[in-house]
């Protein structure tokens, strides 16, 4: 005779799975936090800016107070300044996120939205996709320097693979909004 703890115990085990799926997205990937309305964790500040790292997302910048200026609303939206959350010198350091194992092999796409950079400078965003495991190389990679929507592919990604992405500035303040991964099965 099985008891009534062990269905409650498997109806809550199913419920959590089926949340865990729905979070991991399509093909085993998704991204947390893409549009930076998770405001949980960051500070607000004047102005409408937010200081922290987003939720979802890390970075180990190391400049004291860099990300004082990371998250700002604009007319309703949220947008993250990648200039504060990244850097190039001393060290490279991207702002990044494991969005994943993929569960099948096949082409990844990142896309992302990049919306007027502020102070009216130009500007120098690049964006990867990485092997979790060996992110030295990148699978995939962009240099963007205009405002509008844009993408990253990695082509005949197999099986398995651990997948982050990263973005980082070289120049100018971006701001970055709707961050999306998606899969292609290989056919």
């Amino acid at each position: 005779m099985i008891s009534g703890r062990f269905y409650c115990a498997l109806a809550v085990s199913l419920v959590s799975l089926s949340l865990a799926s729905a979070q991991s997205g399509e093909g085993g990937l998704g991204v947390t936090n893409g549009d930076f309305s998770d405001l949980t964790g960051l500070q607000e500040r004047a102005d409408g800016w937010y200081a922290g790292v987003p939720a979802g997302w890390s970075t180990t910048v190391a400049v004291e107070g860099s990300t004082n200026y990371s998250v700002r609303r604009e007319t309703g939206d949220f947008v993250a300044n990648v200039s504060a959350l990244s850097q190039t010198k001393p060290s490279f350091v991207a702002f990044e996120q494991e969005v994943g194992r993929l569960d099948a092999p096949g082409e990844v796409t990142l896309t992302f939205e990049l919306k007027e950079p502020w102070h009216g400078q130009p500007f120098y965003l690049g964006a990867a996709i990485y092997d979790s495991l060996a992110t030295t190389y990148a699978l995939a990679t962009g240099a963007f320097t205009n405002s509008g929507t844009h993408s990253v592919v990695a082509s005949n990604v197999p099986a398995g693979t651990p997948i982050k992405i990263g973005f980082w500035t070289v120049q100018g303040f971006p701001s970055l909004d709707n961050v999306t991964i998606t899969l292609r099965l290989n056919e």
